[in-house]
């Protein structure tokens, strides 16, 4: 294999380890903020559950109140039958006494479903506080742990980059400087092994000639179909 074309294949195989080293490095802001957005969804929750608490606990309030006051406007007419002089007032009076009675039975039925409703709620407020607690633990630790990958992933990138940049003084300008327009033009992958006679980029299949050609190792040759440059190695026998 000409010397340049086993450098060729060394600094791809170094961009290639450099692009996901630098891919997974991306990675970890998003799955940082991925840890934060939970916390701030578990708080939201928990915010929303004591809101809807404190309003179901002001209705039942106010339907108590409502109680008392159509109790005591029951009890007042109440008193108010001994004074009635005629049967058609007093029969009037018992009709507007069990109106009330009805009115004040509806509030009653509310103020349970609020009892209900709360007794909901209050566990919902503890479940969401267990949950925060769960998700600053979940967030301290991932914190702790991007942290330690990413400085491991920083390391391994720039040793990835010093490593590479010994080699690329080993490719002749000219070819270099193809390498380098077609890393930039097809998704940093420069150069394909040639794999069951085919590119290992594109898997377009090399023609005969091609692939006799390729074989030697001699010259530095381009896929036909995606351009890449195409080197013979041992794996691509098998």
């Amino acid at each position: 294999m000409l010397p340049e074309l086993e450098a060729l294949l060394q600094v791809q195989r170094y961009d290639a380890r450099l692009m996901d080293a630098q891919r997974k490095r991306d990675e970890i802001p998003g799955r940082r903020e991925a840890l934060r957005a939970a916390l701030d969804q578990a708080k939201g929750s928990h915010e929303h559950a004591k809101k809807e608490l404190e309003r179901v606990r002001l209705e039942r309030r106010g339907q108590e109140k409502e109680i008392e006051v159509i109790q005591n406007e029951g009890s007042k007419l109440e008193r108010q039958l001994l004074n009635l002089k005629t049967n058609k007032e007093y029969q009037a009076m018992l009709h507007e006494i069990e109106l009330l009675k009805s009115k004040r039975s509806d509030r009653e039925t509310l103020v349970l479903e609020c009892f209900e409703r709360e007794e909901s709620l209050v566990a919902q407020v503890k479940q969401a506080e267990l949950r925060i607690a769960e998700e600053e633990r979940r967030l301290k630790a991932g914190e702790a742990e991007l942290e330690k990958e990413a400085a491991t992933l920083d390391q391994t990138i720039h040793s990835l980059r010093v490593d590479r940049d010994q080699v690329r003084p080993n490719i002749p300008g000219p070819v270099l400087a193809r390498y380098d327009r077609l890393a930039g033009s097809r998704n940093g992958i420069a150069v394909a092994e040639v794999r069951k006679g085919a590119c290992g980029a594109c898997f377009t299949a090399l023609t005969p000639q091609a692939m006799q050609e390729v074989r030697r190792n001699d010259a530095v040759l381009q896929c036909e179909s995606c351009g890449r440059i195409v080197i013979w190695t041992e794996a691509s026998a098998t």
